[in-house]
């Protein structure tokens, strides 16, 4: 019963967040190319597909149901963000980081003022 409701949620959360619900209007894109074979007995799916994907979007007096067909209008907005941290690549940055900087960085350079006017305004506070 367990994953039934895992599956149930899982597909839930699939068709509601992400571009998988446009797979619920595969049944329209029959049915348009269905009504372009009755107009044109022609045309191959190929043709069908380069028509409606592959250009620019074209105003013409199917603009309608065009604009109905699956992935031609998708929204990202509600697109969960998954952000996955590998711990073995992490290890591996910061050792190889660590080696870098270590060995080619020159860690003996000393800051000296050379101007003595400059040198008596860098104390550390005093009280009066």
């Amino acid at each position: 019963m367990k994953a039934l409701v895992a599956k149930i949620l899982i597909a839930l959360c699939l068709f509601s967040f992400t571009p998988l619900k446009e797979l619920v209007k595969i049944p329209v894109l029959f049915v348009h190319y269905y009504h372009h074979i009755q107009e044109s007995p022609g045309m191959t799916i190929a043709q069908f597909f380069d028509m409606h994907y592959m250009h620019a979007i074209v105003f013409d007096e199917d603009y309608e149901q065009d604009m109905q067909l699956p992935f031609k209008v998708v929204d990202f907005a509600s697109l969960p963000v998954f952000v996955i941290q590998e711990i073995k690549a992490i290890d591996l940055i910061n050792s190889l980081t660590s080696f870098i900087l270590e060995n080619k960085l020159n860690t003996s350079y000393r800051f000296n003022l050379s101007d003595a006017k400059l040198d008596g305004i860098f104390h550390p506070p005093r009280l009066a």
